[in-house]
């Protein structure tokens, strides 16, 4: 009796009858799609490449080509994984397409409108013209040994090769731009605009090619054919039907956000009411005859983008759509694809189809676009990169390989070369773009000038970060003040802290963010920098000095990147970095985020540029026509050499009042060290000495000296200086040695907790010192090696002949210009350059 149910039980299993075995199989098989996609893109992505890559090796993975062996499907009444995977996500398809469509806000375009269109339109028409020329061509390579030549397979073939070189998918791109640092640049700009250009392009033509073959279909004529009328009818009420569905849904979600004005989010209710008439209205126009998807991609491009219905669909949709819904949809294509299946073609064959191929797409984005940028003015390697960057494929192409091969223009073999050339097509865009990148940036590579070495009457170049718009006004007020007798060039880069959980809805956050209505309450990045944006707008208006505003997004550890790229863009001699404290209400420091802390200390160490740490207390919000009190401590070295000099900038504002104290070692106690360290302390003499001709013997500068033996001799004046400066200027001087190492030992601890500000400026940090000023703890660029003597007049060793004897006996004593031989020097360098 036993054995007889076995044998029922196996043969219906054997004829499929079990249901929940099939739902456990196709459980299985999207289980292990996501899996692959996730190890796969977890390598790539190393190698630049998108996820779309790892979503489509996955479906090969699972497919007939590889795990299809092993498991026969057929016994569960599945043909094979991919056409399983097809059936099985008809519904998330049309949620990926809705988002999709959601995500490509057009409104972006307005910002380069001409030049973005004039790009795409260079691409798409070349390669739209090889296409045309190579038809027949990829028309006999793509069908090998087939047996009459059929004009309307090769016509449709024809247009369908052509928008599969032509497209470009703007998601996949602009996640490029986005690894590549590039979303600030004008090719960057430029490449998500024509992008979405030709997005449009492409759907819009699918489109009409899926219309025009469900009502004019069928290449013989049959005496049940529609009339030529019947067929008009039809096609009006498509048109009509799908304008209809668009308009419903856009006027329900303008209501939900006047019944939600002033709120965040709507309800889950309200959402999935959204999303099931999002559905109902798609298969109601799969029923008229029109594809699903391409319905539900109109209605998200279609959707109003302010509100809390387009913010609650973005927000709970980005991370769904990225992690499950894209891994099965481009997993169940490559889970159709059968390399045993294409029996046509031999390897060879293969080989040349799918070079063939890539070779005209490649050849077609890049020539177009270089005559295009040629055109507009653009240089050619950044058309080149242009180029590059819009070669990406991603959804466009595939959905109409999928459709030639369902209307059998394209068989088996044709899908499989057609798909591994896009993949191809993609995997070579992202390294090519970050290669040409590296040598575009390499060729113009740029040495920053040290403060100490800029003249006061030369331009200053500054890049100052935020992390909120509360830091806003100080930076840029400091950039300001730092233009000395010229104008200053102030560039503004918000960091932006990369949330794993927004991550996916980067593209609509960023550039969007500035068309939000009064119910904008919180929208992620968004809200971030529209308030930045608001405060940099209210201090150029105030202060009338231009501002080049840029925005970076990523996560804390690889921040430090988007800063000195930025740097190398703006060719800036210095970067003020805000402190990772910042000022409660009751006056306390409070760390806002120890990444941030990590993050000054890796830029400290791989910066281009002399770097500047802001530890703010709000000394600038009273900069009006009063005199503020800037005090710049020199104790000695490369560091206190640089806040100095930065101080002497300052010292040409007249709504300022800037004092130099140095710190001294009393008469015996200092100690020569090494050979480094004397030439370290001769420079220092060098400097000061022109300081003191050039700034303070003018009046410009006030001068004072203060006699320390020890660390606790240097904390005792410095709180004596405590409330009666607004900010202080300090080197930062952790590695110096010498006379400074001495003054600036035992000092209870203040050289541990923040080695980025130094001791003398943690403690000033601390709040131990009730009542201190701001305080900017500068560090000087020391990468390239640095000459024995440097100074600011490039003829004081014209003025002092007697250098090369204080130079042979530095090894006796080191000659104090500032007392014994001040005179001679400052009637030598007194004179203005």
């Amino acid at each position: 009796m036993a054995d007889n149910g076995d044998a029922n039980c196996s043969a219906a299993i054997g004829e499929g009858a079990y249901f929940m075995a099939g739902i456990i199989a196709i459980t299985g098989i999207m289980a292990t799609v996501l899996v692959l996609s996730r190890l796969f893109h977890s390598a790539l992505r190393r190698l630049g490449q998108p996820s779309i890559i790892s979503h489509i090796l996955a479906g090969i993975m699972v497919g007939p080509t590889v795990l299809g062996h092993a498991m026969d499907l057929r016994e569960l009444g599945m043909q094979d994984a991919g056409r399983a995977l097809s059936g099985t996500i008809y519904f998330v398809r049309m949620v990926f397409m809705f988002f999709i469509g959601l995500e490509l806000d057009l409104r972006y375009l307005r910002h380069n409108l001409r030049r973005s269109l004039a790009v795409a339109c260079g691409g798409s028409a070349f390669c739209f013209v090889l296409a045309v020329l190579a038809g027949p061509f990829s028309y006999g390579i793509l069908h090998p040994g087939q047996g009459p030549f059929q004009p309307a397979k090769l016509y449709a073939s024809t247009a369908l090769f052509a928008l599969v070189l032509t497209s470009t998918a703007s998601p996949v791109l602009i996640r490029i731009v986005t690894e590549l640092k590039l979303t600030g640049s004008e090719v960057g700009q430029l490449a998500i605009g024509a992008a979405f250009a030709n997005d449009m392009a492409s759907l819009t033509a699918l489109s009409v090619i899926i219309v025009t073959h469900t009502v004019y279909g069928g290449t013989v004529p049959k005496e049940d054919d529609p009339s030529p009328q019947a067929k008009a009818a039809m096609l009006a009420l498509m048109a009509l039907t799908v304008w209809m569905a668009v308009s419903l849904t856009s006027w329900v979600a303008r209501l939900l956000n006047r019944l939600k004005r002033g709120r965040q989010y709507i309800s889950k209710y309200e959402l999935c009411g959204m999303l099931f008439l999002i559905m109902g209205l798609c298969l109601l126009e799969q029923v008229v005859g029109y594809s699903a998807s391409m319905t539900a991609f109109l209605i998200g491009l279609a959707m109003p983008r302010e509100g809390p219905t387009t913010r609650t669909l973005m927000d709970h949709l980005a991370y769904p759509v990225h992690q499950l819904v894209m891994p099965l949809c481009f997993g169940a294509i490559g889970a159709r694809l059968d390399f045993a299946q294409i029996g046509s073609f031999t390897a060879r064959q293969i080989v040349l189809a799918v070079t063939f191929t890539t070779l005209l797409s490649v050849a077609g984005k890049v020539a177009g676009t270089v005559l295009a940028g040629r055109a507009l003015g653009i240089a050619p390697r950044e058309a080149v990169v242009l180029g590059a960057l819009l070669n990406v494929k991603g959804y466009s192409d595939i959905l109409a390989i999928n459709f030639g091969n369902k209307v059998h223009v394209w068989g088996e073999a044709a899908q499989v070369v057609l798909l591994l050339s896009s993949i191809i097509s993609t995997f070579m865009a992202g390294p090519a773009s970050a290669a040409i990148v590296r040598q575009q940036r390499r060729a113009f590579q740029y040495r920053s000038r040290c403060l100490q070495d800029l003249m006061v009457d030369h331009e200053l170049r500054v890049l100052v970060c935020v992390h909120v718009a509360a830091g806003v006004h100080p930076m840029l007020t400091l950039a300001n003040l730092s233009k000395g007798n010229t104008l200053v060039a102030v560039y503004l880069l918000h960091l932006v802290e990369l949330v794993t959980s927004h991550k996916y809805a980067i593209t609509h956050q960023l550039y969007h963010a500035r068309d939000g209505g009064q119910d904008e309450d919180e929208w992620g990045y968004a809200r971030e920098i529209e308030q930045v944006d608001a405060a940099v707008a209210a201090f150029t208006y105030d202060n009338a000095i231009p501002v080049r505003q840029m925005t970076a997004i990523s996560n804390l550890v690889s921040m430090d990147t988007d800063v000195r790229n930025n740097v190398e863009d703006a060719r800036a001699s210095l970067v003020i970095m805000p402190f990772h404290k910042e000022q409660r209400y009751d006056g306390r420091m409070v760390c806002r985020s120890e990444g941030r802390r990590l993050l000054n200390q890796r830029i400290l160490q791989r910066a281009l540029c002399t770097v500047g740490i802001l530890v703010e207390r709000r000394f600038t919000q009273e900069v009006t026509g009063e005199h503020l009190q800037v005090m710049a401590l020199f104790l000695g070295g490369a560091d206190d050499r640089e806040a100095v000099a930065y101080a002497a900038r300052l010292a040409m504002q007249s709504s300022l009042r800037v004092t130099v104290c140095r710190f001294l070692l009393p008469s015996g106690k200092g100690l020569l060290g090494n050979q480094g360290t004397a030439e370290e302390a001769m420079r220092d003499e060098e400097f000061m000495a022109d300081m003191y001709a050039r700034f303070v013997a003018p009046g410009q500068l006030t001068y004072m000296e203060r006699y320390v033996s020890n660390g606790a001799d240097t904390v005792n004046a410095l709180n004596s200086m405590v409330g009666k400066y607004a900010l202080f200027i300090i080197g930062n001087g952790s590695k110096a040695d010498g006379d400074r190492g001495t003054m600036t030992s035992d000092m209870g601890g203040w050289d541990e907790e923040c080695p980025e500000l130094g001791p003398i400026g943690e403690m000033l940090a601390s709040d131990d010192l009730e009542g201190c000023g701001s305080v900017l703890v500068l560090q000087q660029h020391n990468m390239y090696p640095k000459p024995k003597m440097r100074t600011w007049n490039n003829d004081s060793q014209e003025c002092h002949p007697q250098d090369q004897h204080h130079q042979a006996d530095v090894a006796d004593a080191i000659v104090d210009i500032l007392g014994s031989s001040s005179s001679t020097t400052t009637n030598c360098s007194l004179q203005r350059s």
